[in-house]
Parts: C-alpha cells; sequence; structure tokens
C-alpha cells in the first residue's frame, strides 16, 4: 500500500513520543497529516513543532479529513469512548492508547461498530509489539524454562500526574500501568485467570495509587504483582519454570531479556530527533508497524492482541475494581 497517513487525536505528551517514535522507522512508510486537541493553540504548536501539515480544533473536523487513513487515539481515558466511536463511524482505522475505554459494555460496543464499518480497531498494548516479545513467544515454546508455573512483577514510580490520580480523569494505577502485568499473565498462560484476588490503597479521591493482586490461572500457575505509584520500583517480570527463569527488563516496553545461565538478549532502540517523556517510548514504532501491516492485509483486528483478549483484560480490570470498589460510574460518557 501506499504511505499510511495517520491523524493523531490529541496534543499530549504520549501522542508527542508516538509521532516521535514514527519518525525514527527508516524509509518510513508513516506519515503524519493531521493533528487535532479541544484546545485549538494547542493542536497548532504540536503541528508547529512536529512539522504536520493540518491542525483542527476539535476531533470532529479530523474525523471528516478525507486524506486520514488512520487515527491514533491518544486523549485521556474518559474521553476514548466518544473519540473512538467518532473515527469509526467516519470509517477510519483506529489504533487506541489503552485503556480502550472505562467498561466491558463500552469496549463491546467499539468493536462491534468497527466490524460493522469493516474497519481496523486496536487497543494500544505495544509490549506485544516489542521484539523481545516474539523471542519469549520462541522460548516458552522451545521449552527453554519449562512449564511456567509463576510469574511475578514489580512496577512502581512516583505518579504525580492528575491523569492517574484523579478519578474524574479516569485515574488509576492498577488500569495505568498494571495493565502490563494482567496483559503478560495472559501473553505466557494463554487463558483467562479462574481466581483473582487484590487489594489497594485508595487516595482521598478513591483512586487506587498502589495495589497487589494474585491470578489464578489453575493447574498451579499463578502471577503475583505489586504495582505503585508512590514509590520507584525495579519495574521487571520474572517468569519461573520448571526449568528455570526468564527475567524481563522493563517489562512492559521490553528491549532485553535474560534466559537461564544469565545470558542476556538485547534489542537497542534508535535515536530520535526530539527526547521522549516516557520510557523507551522509541518502541511505540514496532506498534505503528504492526497496525500498517493489519491494514495492508485488510484485517480487522491485530494477531498479536486480538479484541477478544482486550475484552478478556477489560473484564479482569472491572473484577479488580469491584474487589477495591473503584468505579467510573459518573465519568463513562463525558462530553468533549
Amino acid at each position: 500500500m501506499p504511505v499510511l497517513k495517520w491523524g493523531i487525536a490529541a496534543a499530549g505528551r504520549i501522542t508527542h513520543d508516538f509521532v516521535t517514535a514514527l519518525s525514527t522507522i527508516e524509509q518510513s512508510q508513516h506519515m503524519v497529516v493531521a493533528v487535532a486537541d479541544v484546545e485549538e493553540h494547542r493542536a497548532r504548536d504540536f503541528a508547529k513543532r512536529h512539522e504536520i501539515p493540518k491542525y483542527y480544533d476539535g476531533f470532529d473536523a479530523l474525523s471528516l479529513d478525507a486524506e486520514v487513513d488512520v487515527v491514533y487515539v491518544g486523549t485521556l481515558n474518559p474521553f476514548h469512548y466518544r473519540v473512538v466511536r467518532l473515527m469509526l463511524e467516519r470509517s477510519k482505522h483506529v489504533l487506541c492508547e489503552k485503556p480502550l475505554c472505562l467498561s466491558v459494555r463500552q469496549a463491546e460496543e467499539l468493536y462491534r461498530v468497527a466490524k460493522e464499518r469493516n474497519v481496523f480497531l486496536m487497543e494500544g498494548m505495544w509490549s506485544r509489539c516489542f521484539p523481545s516479545y516474539a523471542r519469549l513467544h520462541e522460548l516458552l515454546l522451545a521449552d527453554c524454562i519449562g512449564e511456567v508455573t509463576h510469574i511475578q512483577v514489580q512496577h512502581g514510580f512516583r505518579a504525580d500526574v492528575e491523569r492517574i490520580l484523579q478519578r474524574s480523569l479516569g485515574g488509576s494505577i492498577t488500569l495505568d500501568i498494571g495493565l502490563y502485568a494482567l496483559q503478560l499473565g495472559q501473553f505466557v498462560y494463554g487463558c483467562a485467570p479462574i481466581g483473582i484476588k487484590c487489594n489497594a490503597h485508595l487516595n482521598s479521591d478513591g483512586v487506587d495509587v498502589e495495589s497487589e493482586f494474585i491470578l489464578d490461572y489453575g493447574k498451579n500457575r499463578k502471577l503475583a504483582a505489586f504495582i505503585s505509584g508512590l514509590e520507584n520500583l525495579d519495574n521487571c517480570a520474572k517468569l519461573l519454570g520448571t526449568k528455570g527463569e526468564i527475567k524481563l527488563n522493563n517489562y512492559w516496553c521490553c528491549t532485553s531479556l535474560t534466559k537461564p545461565g544469565n545470558a542476556t538478549e538485547s534489542w537497542p532502540l534508535p535515536a530520535a530527533k526530539f527526547e521522549f517523556n516516557h520510557t523507551n517510548s522509541c518502541g511505540l514504532r514496532y506498534e505503528a508497524e504492526e497496525v500498517r501491516k493489519c491494514i495492508e492485509k485488510r484485517l480487522l483486528e491485530c494477531p498479536l492482541y486480538t479484541h477478544a483478549q482486550s475484552l478478556e483484560l477489560i473484564r479482569i480490570e472491572e473484577e479488580i475494581r469491584r474487589q477495591i470498589n473503584v468505579n467510573y460510574d459518573d465519568v463513562l460518557c463525558l462530553d468533549l
């Protein structure tokens, strides 16, 4: 296919990282042609910084831009549903930053609309697109560490941003970085857990800022994760098997893994024109490339992270929130 033309929904930190990552793809088959934000000056400044030819005041105009093939949605969590649905209904392919939305009901509706409109939709689980995850899959199939019986995850940083700390913005440390631990369990065990136990520390706004959960996958297989927005942690995952263990450094954006015998394999990321806001954000290039390949093949979902897998994790998230008494009932349908 010709160059894939992107529209960017929201001029923020994560969309800055995404556009910067796109620019590192050699002989790029990607082009950003437009950006939109609810504050026109933010879209204008973003367009100028990244040399994007068009900017829009609001998302409706972006959805009507005939030049745009696919839209990357990087708005705040409570607005994902409305923006994604708008783009789908205007027959745009969509890559939406995780979490896709704040309820199973909303997610089911978005996937239904995508299939009805015959367009591609992916929740941005970028972890699955890293070459390290393809290599991990190979090692597990080769029985490198035998049967995996336990996954240990530590993931934490000092969260001082409103989008994580405020319930009205869909805040939740579990929903933000805890989702990566949940997807790792799904990736390794290939099934939904049969049991979930969770406890959390909530802030004064009723948002979890620290959580601990254990998922039971049956057959003596478990995942145990400690997720914190209060302290910096090792941010690694260990897969313990009957024959040894594998360690994933920065497991959610993994560029190196350690096999039995302390043998390390690495996949360095290239330098970019601008600094990134988040760890290993240049890896968003892998996600963008996966989207391009799927659209070239006329797929409606990504085989690395299917609609069914996304819904499975959203159901797990809802159960965790039920257990720790965090809900978004009054913020699910915020207007832009």
